[in-house]
């Protein structure tokens, strides 16, 4: 594994209704005209059982989920999985028990972005912090987004408007945060996580290379130096999570447009490195439930139930872009070690937040 260093001082730091695809599985969608959202009830999906969420979760064709929970909400902000040029904006979903969604269309889109390639919005990540003194709205809380802005555009950031999570969100630095290529690794899928020492770090990476860089306080600025942190396998699709001290590196590995697509993990002791376990495989497709299952996140809404929420294609659907946002159950033994994900039709417990 290779680990080196870049000191950044080398480098220039410088709502509408959602398209959807006539094939989107079928679902039941109540538009709410008072808040622009539609309301997404996944009964359709598991057959009127109310005690399991159903796959896929969300309706349409979306990719790449980042799940968060922010308060009593769960959160979804998925890619809108379709050609590269009619990917131009973000949508988000939130969901109080994980069964009824609701869609918060075009969050960000690259219209306000003259920056970016107008195409290829892939990826996002939001991250909750306390509100600075330059916060818009009443909210005690700021939120960013860290997006891929397109091939070769680089990763943005961008901050809601309104201090709450649905946005709609606005870019901060009118240029990317991170401008180019680090370490081979394309600058997208970028992922933000805030360790309990309240330092935040910013992982990204395609083209098979991993960077991470930690974050300034002000969240729109990068401290210290970027550090390749790739295991071997790695493609793409960077989560980093930690559980009883230990830092579990997940990533994609495959290729995104066929059945060898799926994540596998490794661990270390610090956010940064060195992970010190060959890389294990833990989701992967079948032919009865779905296939090129991959680019996950995880959630956990008490510390001890985690569900990885990931995206697959539908059985005998080859279209590389047909892709459904998707949750399991992710187990650990007692050593420690994540089990092999068992991907299901039925989804998980439905599971309100108090």
């Amino acid at each position: 594994m290779k680990t080196p260093f870049i000191p950044l001082t080398l480098f220039s730091i410088t709502t509408a209704t959602a398209l959807q695809s006539p094939l989107d599985p079928a679902i039941n969608i109540n538009t709410n005209t008072n808040t622009n959202t539609n309301t997404i009830n996944n009964n359709a999906l598991n057959n009127n059982n109310n005690m399991k969420t159903g796959n896929p979760i969300l309706p349409g064709w979306y990719a790449d989920p980042e799940a968060r929970i922010f308060d009593s909400t769960y959160w979804i902000y998925p890619t809108y999985s379709a050609a590269y040029e009619s990917q131009t904006f973000f949508d988000a979903f939130s969901s109080p028990d994980l069964l009824t969604w609701t869609k918060h269309p075009r969050i960000l889109d690259f219209a306000n972005i003259p920056w970016s390639t107008n195409r290829a919005a892939w990826a996002p990540s939001v991250i909750r912090r306390p509100a600075s003194a330059t916060a818009n709205g009443s909210s005690p809380y700021d939120y960013f987004m860290y997006f891929s802005a397109g091939d070769g555009a680089g990763i943005g950031v961008a901050r809601s408007t309104t201090g709450l999570p649905e946005g709609p969100f606005a870019d901060v630095l009118g240029k990317p945060l991170v401008p180019s290529t680090v370490f081979g690794a394309e600058p997208i899928d970028a992922q933000v996580f805030v360790d309990e020492d309240e330092r935040v770090w910013l992982y990204f990476g395609g083209w098979s290379h991993a960077v991470v860089v930690e974050l300034g306080r002000d969240m729109v600025s990068l401290k210290g130096g970027y550090l390749e942190i790739t295991p071997t396998g790695y493609v793409e699709g960077p989560w980093m999570m930690k559980r009883d001290g230990v830092y579990y590196f997940l990533f994609s590995v495959g290729g995104w447009g066929d059945d060898s697509y799926g994540v596998s993990y490794v661990t270390g002791a610090s956010p940064t490195g060195p992970f010190t376990t060959e890389p294990v495989k833990i989701l992967s497709g079948n032919a009865t439930v779905g296939t090129g299952t991959g680019h996950n996140s995880v959630v956990t809404p008490d510390g001890r139930d985690y569900y990885i929420v990931y995206h697959r294609r539908p059985v005998n659907d080859t279209e590389r872009d047909h892709r459904v946002t998707c949750i399991d159950r992710m187990e650990f033994d007692a050593e420690g070690n994540i089990l092999p994900v068992v991907i299901t039709a039925e989804g998980v417990d439905v599971r309100p937040l108090h």
